[in-house]
């Protein structure tokens, strides 16, 4: 695992030869996309986004090859469900985004990881991983 002073990384050995994974960032406050954005970038992920609304990412499913996706679950338009559905369908991992009330959406969405604002980079590395390995584990 690489490291950056305190931070751990995410495990790039993990990957092997393939490419730095590319995540899917559904975020529509600005600030926060910045500081995710600059996390996962700094782990070595290819960052798609940020994207601001469902709409916008079910269209970006369709043309992008994504590997796994960080979701705030209230974008400009509404709720994520729609596109949690979305990237399920597709065998995609994800990880759900909130400043609270994770009790509901754990209940909706049982098997997916959950990620509180405001990100702590540690968290972040090890949601992250979880769903890289998710992905390899499934192909």
């Amino acid at each position: 695992m690489k490291s950056c002073g305190t931070r751990s990384m995410v495990k790039t050995d993990l990957l092997g030869q393939f490419p730095p994974p590319r995540v899917l960032l559904a975020e529509d406050n600005a600030l926060i996309a910045l500081d995710l954005e600059e996390i996962l970038k700094g782990y070595g992920c290819r960052v798609i986004g940020p994207i601001l609304s469902v709409q916008d990412a079910l269209e970006l499913l369709s043309t992008e090859d994504i590997d796994i996706a960080v979701v705030d679950f209230l974008l400009e338009d509404g709720e994520a469900a729609p596109l949690a559905r979305a990237l399920d369908d597709k065998g995609i991992p994800f990880a759900i985004c909130t400043s609270g009330g994770e009790e509901g959406l754990s209940m909706l969405f049982p098997n997916t990881p959950f990620l509180a604002k405001p990100y702590n980079p540690d968290d972040v590395s090890t949601v992250v991983n979880s769903l890289i390995a998710s992905r390899l584990a499934n192909g």
